[in-house]
Parts: structure tokens; sequence; C-alpha cells
């Protein structure tokens, strides 16, 4: 064999060892005890719920463990970044594909690799995807649990007292109860909706959102249009600023006696827009797909309440989160980003 092949043979081994990511062990047990108990792995990055397991035809079975929201100090990726990368990174998502094959009726053969990874929306460019790797933590956790059987509990062996007690009706909701709530709802696109581009938009948020402190003149400049000024007892100087543009947008801008600042932009219209930074669309961007979008600054999706007049309230959902000094609260009054309120303090 000639040099050239001896070193492409050599590339090729050096390939595998480095990127095949696969971590094979030997579990005393039998293959569906095996696979049920992985299914039930979680940690503090676990996707809720049980993941689907498949079944190839050499009867081997496999499933799929899904991390969330990792920072790249999280220790169970190894991110390979791009030149000239951000200082902080984060996953959205990395999915681990676990497969369990029989040796015989009381030993099983389990196999973990790193099968993807889905950056943030902030981190895409920074993060070559395909040659991170896992650091192994992962994989040794989910050995470790299998191998100890002690806290495997069949159903069999479960009591009333290993659940958590039942919530009062009329205690807070909480951020998972909210969450759960909300995606009952049918998020789906509306169909034969009409699409449009908001040059506006795009002008006002050019380089992101406006951040606080601001001035209504810097919207006035952005909008090359004067506002309308109100009456407000509270605000400073008794006043406050509404800038109404192109068809059903509205912007305000208040600054109160108290050092309240914030403004607030809502789109009333029909159509889905699209303009506004990060990806966002007025009527095209859901409560679930915002929170995740956004999951690198703790955001949090629940449903609130709102006063409609001084005898009806409606339900609403909302995100927020803090980014930089500003606080942004997402709304979404038709099932889809409606409105957004950018504040210096918290909502």
């Amino acid at each position: 064999m000639n040099t050239k092949k001896h070193l492409f043979l050599l590339y090729i081994c050096l390939f595998i060892n480095v990127f095949g990511q696969k971590k094979d062990f030997i579990i005393n047990q039998n293959q569906e005890v095996v696979f049920e108990k992985i299914s039930e792995f979680q940690n503090d990055f676990t996707e809720n719920g049980i993941q689907e397991g498949i079944a190839s035809l050499n009867g081997e079975k496999s499933t799929f463990i899904v991390l969330k929201n990792m920072r790249d100090q999280d220790p169970y990726l190894m991110l390979k970044l791009n030149k000239n990368a951000k200082a902080e990174q984060f996953i959205q998502k990395a999915i681990w594909k676990t497969s369990v094959k029989s040796i015989n009726p009381s030993t099983t053969k389990v196999t973990i690799e790193l099968e993807s990874i889905l950056p943030d929306d902030f981190s895409k460019k920074d993060i070559d995807s395909k040659l991170t790797k896992s650091t192994g933590k992962l994989e040794k956790e989910i050995e470790a649990y299998l191998k100890d059987n002690s806290i495997y509990i069949t159903s069999e062996d479960k009591t009333d007292n290993e659940y958590p007690e039942a919530i009062d009706a009329s205690s807070e909701v909480t951020d998972s109860m909210a969450t759960a709530m909300t995606e009952q709802i049918d998020f789906e696109n509306i169909p034969n909706r009409k699409k449009a581009v908001s040059t506006t938009l795009k002008i006002l948020f050019g380089k992101g959102l406006v951040f606080l402190p601001t001035t209504d003149k810097k919207f006035s400049q952005l909008l090359k249009k004067s506002p309308k000024i109100l009456s407000c007892e509270d605000c400073v100087n008794k006043e406050f600023y509404s800038w109404d543009f192109e068809d059903y947008f509205n912007i305000i801008y208040v600054k109160m006696n108290d050092n309240l600042e914030y403004y607030s932009l809502q789109y009333s219209g029909e159509k889905e827009v699209s303009g506004l930074p990060y990806g966002l669309a007025f009527n095209g961007s859901s409560p679930t797909e915002c929170r995740d979008k956004f999951a690198r600054y703790d955001a949090q999706l629940y449903q609130t309440t709102v006063n409609v007049d001084e005898n009806t309230s409606k339900a609403l959902t909302v995100v927020t989160f803090k980014m930089n000094t500003s606080y942004i609260r997402l709304e979404f009054g038709n099932e889809y980003l409606t409105k957004i309120i950018v504040s210096n303090q918290e909502q």
C-alpha cells in the first residue's frame, strides 16, 4: 500500500476516534428494563416528558435524551467556536442518541452518542455544530444511573407519599403549569394569513430593541414623525408621547415621576408582519417560540389576566425576560405576538 493510502487510512481512523463520540458499556439487566430506565432519566437540563423510542431491525432499541438551555460553561459539551466568537454561548438543545441491545436475557449493551446540537439565534454564527463534541459527562451520568438499581422504582412500588402534595386551587400558577396550559393552545399558523415586511420596523430596530434610558426625540428621529402629546398627571411634565405609523401600528413612550420609564409597541392588524429584531414577527411568533428564543435570558412564559374595562377582564399569555438593563414583556393577544413593552423596571 502506498504512502498516500496509509495517510488516508490514518486520517480516517483519527476522525472516527475523535468525532465518533460513542460510549459503550454493559448493564446486567434485561433490555426492556434498561430501556424503560433510560426513558425516565432526568437531570437539571432534561426536557420534560419521556422521549419516544425507536426500534431497529436487529433488535436494538433507541431513544433520545434532550438537554435544553445550556450555557457554554455547562460541562456537557466542548463547543468548537468559530473565529472571533463572542465570549458567551447558549445551546437551545443538545440531543444524545441512546441505544440498547440485548446480549442475553440478563445482559444489555448500551451505546450513547451525541446526535446534534442547536445553538440559539444569538450563537449560531459562533459555533461549529458539526465539530462540537460531548465531554462525556452525560454518558457517565447515565451509566451511573443505570448501574444504581436503588434509584429505580417501578410503577408498582410507588406510593401516594412519593408524589407532591396537591396544589391549592387558589395558589399561584407556577411557570411549568402555565407552560403546560399554554402549550395546549393550537399555535399553528392561521391558513391564508397575508404576510408583510415593515420597512419602518426595520428602521426602528435595525440594531435591536431600543434600550433604556432613551427620549421621545429618539423615536421621533427614527420615525421621522412628531408625536401626539397626551396628558398624564403622574408623568414627567404631565405628558407622554404617542406615534401612529403604517396601518394599525402604535408606539407610546412614557416617563413617570417615580422614575419608571417604558415604551410600548403594539400591532392590531390582521397580517403577519416581520421586520422586528431577533426574527420576531407580529401575528407570527408564538409564546413557546419566544420563550425558547430568549431562553438564554431566563425567559418566563405564563398566563395572566388584564382588565378590559371596569367589569371585564381577559386571559393573556406573556413572555418576560431581562436583556441588558431593560425588562422585556411580550404579549400574545390573539395567540401570537401583538405587543412589546420595554421598561427600566420589572413588570
